[in-house]
């Protein structure tokens, strides 16, 4: 007899896998190894494989000795809590669906598109649990150090529950600072009176702030994520693996993103895992879902497979809307592909040579080809920021005649780059229109002014940002127009951008402008950018991509 169990997984890829049992013979050894994709326990005796194998071992174990199936029921929790509490600000309809979502669902990611109100509704689904289920603390990671004021004002505005964000102290001049590591983690020990406690992921660095979380006499019984795709790296990021020793604290485990996915579907793996639904390790992972090849002497993903089990898991355990719900004003993207100049595009191809040169003597290293790189996209964007005799900057002119046209319009604008350089120069360039700066020169005091500013005084109508600092977790739903110097490497943080102002509050069309400098390694972006969204379509949102390039590399 042949024993095939379904039960939770332990080392391969899914929420529950196949046990499979038998008395030796070495026919069932082979099939078990033919089959691929198996784990074998040495102490215990016992196969373990991916559920997508059963047909497999079925048509062929069949043919050697009867098999003995059992499978777990389905649905062997499921909650039925109704909303009891009246809300301070009243919700969409579909924001109470993802409420009631929520409380039911002790583990998952809540995915909504950026822009519905992804915050409001875990504040609303805390209060609910505190009422029905007597929980006592509800911990916000922040994946942005920026948001911890962002959710602060939201608790205030739409709640009456008491927040508190770990080490934000005020000095004698009036201004907020933050205590050192040690002293945030004292603070994580002693006895917490608020029930929302913020943190930003930067925190989790250091273990001694998860040893805090972890033995804390605050039961912290909900821990929710805030753009957890921040933390996709399970690997080599410190906080990444950080996060996931929190993953058995608290009973409610929750991730929050529009885009779980940035570069590729391991990303997936840190929010699958911290919410409990993954349960192999990322070796398993990565070698369950992606084709790998050996080329010198190192491991080389070639392209993925597998891609509609990874799909199913996301969905399984995810609640997922886009902004249709809301009938916004369309999103308007006119990407405009800018020729340098002579003596701009002559310098451009003076560093690309060089690059190639370089790339020829040389063994690069990761970090340095990194370097290379973004000397092309300066010289392309920014050459000032490379030397101090080029002068013209072909993209930056495009920037001043557009925002000029938005600002006689009586209209406000968003400029986002990955670099602070050609925002410090527009800065200069526009300096009558008095621009707002927001980049990682600001302290968050001076962007969260800088932010109100914007959205509420006329007299201020541009404001400069960078990807990095101001493309989550922001809203700026005052501005009509947005204008891309250059574009960040991921799709998602592409959409996030574009989403800071349509989103809900949007009045009006909003008009995104992407410059793209032809002939430079922005067009190679470009590509990326499409590759990697259809990658992401297809996982999250189930839209089928026809380009041949994209279906050979998911295996589809």
């Amino acid at each position: 007899m042949i024993n095939i169990i379904e039960n939770y997984s332990n080392k391969v890829v899914g929420q529950t896998s196949l046990f499979i049992s038998f008395d030796y013979d070495p026919k069932v050894v082979e099939i078990m190894k033919m089959a691929g994709d198996g784990v074998y326990n040495n102490k215990t005796k016992i196969w373990e494989f991916p559920l997508n194998k059963l047909s497999f071992l079925i048509d062929n174990l069949t043919m050697i000795d009867n098999i003995n199936l059992d499978f777990l029921p389905e649905n062997q929790y499921k909650d039925t809590l109704d909303l009891t509490l009246k809300n301070k600000t009243v919700p969409y309809p579909y924001q109470l669906d993802g409420i009631k979502w929520l409380i039911n669902n002790p583990n998952g990611l809540l995915l909504d598109c950026p822009g519905l109100g992804k915050t409001i509704q875990v504040i609303y689904a805390a209060a609910e649990l505190k009422a029905q289920k007597n929980i006592k603390h509800c911990l916000i990671i922040c994946g942005i150090n920026t948001l911890k004021v962002n959710w602060k004002k939201e608790i205030e505005k739409h709640s009456d529950l008491d927040c508190v964000i770990i080490g934000e102290r005020i000095n004698s001049k009036g201004r907020v600072t933050y205590l050192p590591i040690k002293d945030r983690a004292e603070q994580l020990y002693q006895p917490i009176k608020e029930f929302f406690v913020i943190i930003n992921v930067e925190s989790l660095r250091d273990s001694i702030v998860i040893d805090a979380i972890r033995n804390s006499k605050n039961s912290f019984d909900m821990i929710v994520v805030d753009e957890i795709h921040k933390m996709k790296s399970a690997t080599t990021s410190i906080q990444g693996k950080n996060l996931l020793k929190l993953s058995k604290v608290g009973k409610y485990h929750y991730g929050l993103t529009g885009t779980i996915l940035t570069n590729s579907p391991l990303d997936a793996f840190v929010p699958l895992k911290f919410i409990g639904y993954e349960r192999s390790t990322y070796t398993n992972f990565k070698n369950f879902f992606c084709e790998i090849e050996y080329k010198f002497g190192h491991q080389q993903i070639v392209g993925f497979r597998n891609m509609n089990i990874l799909k199913n898991e996301i969905a399984e355990c995810s609640l997922r809307r886009n902004k249709d719900l809301l009938n916004l004003p369309p999103k308007v993207i006119i990407p405009e592909y800018i020729e340098l100049d002579e003596a701009q595009q002559k310098f451009y191809n003076n560093i690309q040579k060089g690059v190639v040169e370089e790339a020829d003597r040389v063994n690069i290293k990761s970090t340095s080809l990194l370097g290379l790189i973004t000397r092309l996209r300066q010289a392309a964007t920014c050459p000032s920021a490379l030397s101090t005799s080029i002068l013209s900057n072909s993209k930056i002119e495009r920037a001043v005649d557009l925002i000029d046209e938005i600002i006689s319009n009586n209209e406000k604008v968003i400029i986002f780059s990955t670099l602070k350089e050609p925002l410090n120069l527009l800065k200069v360039l526009t300096k009558q229109h008095k621009p707002l700066l927001c980049t990682g020169d600001q302290t968050d005091e001076e962007i969260n002014k800088n932010i109100e500013l914007f959205q509420t005084d006329p007299d201020y109508k541009i404001i400069l940002c960078t990807t990095s600092k101001m493309g989550t977790g922001i809203t700026l739903t005052a501005a009509s127009y947005e204008i891309f110097i250059d574009s960040s490497w991921t799709s998602a943080d592409e959409e996030q951008c574009e989403d800071r102002a349509h989103r809900i509050g949007t009045q009006k069309s909003v008009i995104i402008y992407k410059l793209i400098a032809k002939n430079t390694i922005d067009e190679r972006i470009q590509k990326l950018l499409n590759q990697k969204r259809g990658i992401s379509d297809y996982l999250v949102d189930n839209k089928y991509n026809q380009d041949e390039e994209l279906r050979e590399l998911l295996g589809i």
